[in-house]
């Protein structure tokens, strides 16, 4: 199934927008968020199923130039895997048949709204379940294929058996046994491939097997080679498919010496996560040691750091000393660094680079043992061969490993590019040390964004502006739209919509909102001593939609800036009322029960955006930036005039943003638009001030 956030894109083919309307409603109550068109001829059809992706489509039982077979059939045609379902006037069981027979997944008589939503959402799960399963077995057939590969070239001798037959035999296989190829064993019982004394054991190990019995250990046994000759051997088995039948994979050993066997599978795993030239643990062990290191932070809290050490001049060592020269270099400065770290895991990341995972470290401490290493190393003279000296230093870049950290890679990636940042600040030189910043990176990195988040959010590194909405009634009211930014290393700073995904995404929205709200109030707050019946406009996200404790908070903090007047009108998104429709009537009522006006922003961007006011109680409504987007146009025009009228027919207080020219101020100052907004009039600043004063 697709994730929560997942939009439906819905193509209705239909001539009645209210029912459409109707169930679009149903479907984002019942928390389906969705993103529909309405067509009402063929021909518009075949033209947005050629162009546009479409999750599902709902189709009338005729149309003015066809019916829905014609749909049917285009999609056929079109090879498309795009469900349709049938919309019937009546019920009536031959067109449901007719319907069925040409492959649409359901037909329905279309006022039985919940009956809709229930087989869009069905579908929907089966169409995404499609869609895996075709990602899955694009991906199993270059798994299988890299699978087979590895199989023939492997040296150990693999073959898979099937009601004791033979299949398959990779080439180790077929070389162990002395035959020429794996078509000799193909069909070959591998009975006959065991010598006559270990027959009985070799039955009982299969039967055993074949019950599901835990077998402990490997089978040994004398195997018969082509020539007749005999070869000690042991024998593996366990549960395997080939060519899409179950079957039974055996691997097949030397059994020369078990002893020695056993000695070489210790020398192995040691050879594995050891550096055989410094004799420190290798990347491999350091990766796995970061995987540890982060569990214990995100379980304790702790904080270490990670430092990816890479020496700067290596090929210049290499150059001039020779291969033995670079080694002995480099063998010395493990040394020096053992010394530096003798609590730490310090390993050996690559030829020319060392990394140290420094536990309960914070990041000064981290900069000042980076810089301290960087200076010793730098002073350090190393020996290399005829009795000279040379020297070198680190280009050290530091990753912190905290709470919020990412994955292993992420965090790797992050070192290297701390430590790149110092070969690049110091052009080529080296000798220096960089930490990781999160803020420097979080433009173009969800993680590094999240960090960034966080660490706002703990010491209070959001910025909060504010921008007026004049009041075309009352030029002397204050009325202020609050907007928070997320201000970056350089200086920059970034907007919600660069930044709300992410935080959505790890749960910070609603702690945003809260840290907005507060900061404002208590700005708010001194502003009122100057200028009394000032207001704020305040966005808050879909979390604080469904957040039922929020009323209450928000009812505490107004009472504590004005007892007796309303400072606070709380906005919601458009597309997130929808989303979840009964909790915004539930939050809006408990809001207005509190004394505190609802407003709703983005308005206007559904198929009949009226019928949200019927269930959610907004005293204030923010059009759409689309309607005053072009206002010379007469089609704009004449939307944005019918759609404030439609919202002064409800008595609803209409604000309209994106000013951005005198034309547009003249033509909205006669539409019934209360309040206008935008960089024209004012833009946002951080203090609640009028163009006019204080």
């Amino acid at each position: 199934m697709a994730t929560k956030s997942e939009t439906l894109r819905l193509l209705v083919l239909h001539s009645s927008a209210d029912n459409t309307e109707d169930i679009i409603k149903t479907l984002k109550g019942a928390g389906t968020p969705t993103r529909p068109q309405l067509i009402a001829t063929l021909e518009d059809f075949k033209d947005l199923i050629k162009n546009q992706v479409w999750d599902l489509v709902l189709a009338a039982e005729g149309m003015s130039d066809g019916n829905f077979t014609d749909a049917l059939a285009h999609i056929r045609d079109s090879d498309k895997d795009i469900p349709l379902i049938v919309l019937i006037n009546e019920y009536d069981e031959d067109i449901i048949v007719e319907a069925l027979e040409n492959n649409a997944v359901d037909a329905i008589v279309y006022n039985q709204h919940q009956h809709i939503v229930f087989a869009i959402r069905r579908e929907l799960q089966n169409l995404y379940h499609r869609r895996a399963k075709r990602a899955a077995e694009s991906f199993l057939k270059e798994t299988e294929k890299r699978c087979q590969l590895l199989l023939q070239n492997s040296r150990d001798a693999i073959a898979y058996v099937h009601d004791g037959m033979h299949i398959y035999a990779n080439n180790a296989y077929v070389e162990l046994f002395g035959y020429e190829s794996g078509d000799d064993l193909e069909g070959m019982p591998m009975i006959d491939l065991v010598g006559k004394q270990d027959l009985a054991n070799f039955k009982d190990y299969l039967r055993s097997y074949s019950k599901g019995e835990k077998i402990s250990k490997d089978l040994k046994f004398h195997g018969v080679k082509a020539d007749g000759d005999q070869i000690d051997a042991m024998m593996q088995l366990s549960t395997a498919s080939y060519d899409g039948e179950r079957c039974t994979q055996i691997i097949i050993r030397r059994d020369d010496n078990e002893g020695k066997a056993t000695l070489l599978a210790e020398q192995l795993k040691a050879a594995t996560s050891i550096d055989t030239l410094t004799g420190l643990p290798n990347r491999l062990r350091l990766e796995e040691a970061l995987e540890e290191t982060l569990l214990v932070a995100r379980r304790d809290k702790a904080q270490s750091a990670l430092f990816y050490m890479a020496i700067d001049n290596l090929p210049y060592i290499t150059a001039n000393a020779g291969i033995v020269g670079a080694d002995n270099v480099v063998i010395a400065l493990a040394k020096l660094l053992e010394g530096s770290f003798p609590v730490a895991l310090l390993a050996r990341f690559s030829d020319n680079v060392f990394s140290v995972i420094l536990q309960d470290c914070n990041v000064e401490d981290a900069k000042k043992r980076a810089e301290s290493v960087c200076q010793a190393v730098y002073e350090r003279l190393f020996d290399i061969p005829n009795g000279k000296t040379i020297q070198t230093s680190l280009s050290i870049g530091v990753a912190m490993i905290g709470e919020t950290a990412p994955d292993v890679p992420e965090l790797l990636t992050r070192a290297v590019n701390a430590s790149a940042k110092v070969k690049m600040d110091t052009k080529g030189a080296g000798n220096g040390i960089n930490v990781y910043n999160p803020a420097e990176n979080a433009a173009a990195n969800d993680s590094a964004l999240r960090e960034l988040l966080v660490e706002a959010l703990e010491h209070n590194k959001f910025k909060i502006l504010f921008q007026p909405l004049f009041d075309v009634e009352d030029e002397t009211a204050q009325f202020y739209e609050v907007f928070v930014r997320l201000p970056l290393a350089d200086g920059k700073v970034m907007a919600p919509d660069e930044f709300l995904d992410v935080a959505q995404r790890y749960q910070l929205g609603s702690k945003i909102d809260r840290w907005v709200l507060i900061n404002a109030c208590k700005r708010l707050k001194e502003h009122l001593a100057r200028h009394p019946n000032s207001r704020l406009l305040i966005n808050l996200t879909a979390e604080s939609l469904q957040d039922s404790t929020l009323p209450e908070l928000i009812a505490k903090l107004s009472k504590a800036i004005d007892p007796k007047g309303k400072p606070l009108v709380i906005q919601f998104s458009e597309n997130d009322v929808i989303t979840y429709l009964k909790n915004a009537k539930e939050q809006a009522t408990a809001l207005n029960g509190h004394g505190i006006a609802v407003s709703i922003t983005n308005f206007g961007c559904t198929l009949n955006p009226t019928n949200t006011l019927n269930h959610v109680e907004a005293e204030y409504i923010k059009l759409d930036r689309s309607f005053t987007q072009d206002l010379t146009q007469e089609t704009n025009l004449d939307n944005t005039k019918k759609m404030a009228g439609e919202l002064n027919g409800l008595n609803k207080r209409v604000i309209v943003s994106y000013v951005e020219n005198a034309a547009t101020v003249s033509k909205l100052w006669t539409m019934g638009v209360r309040y206008l907004q935008g960089y024209y009039l004012q833009p946002p600043s951080e203090n609640m001030v009028y163009e006019s004063g204080e």
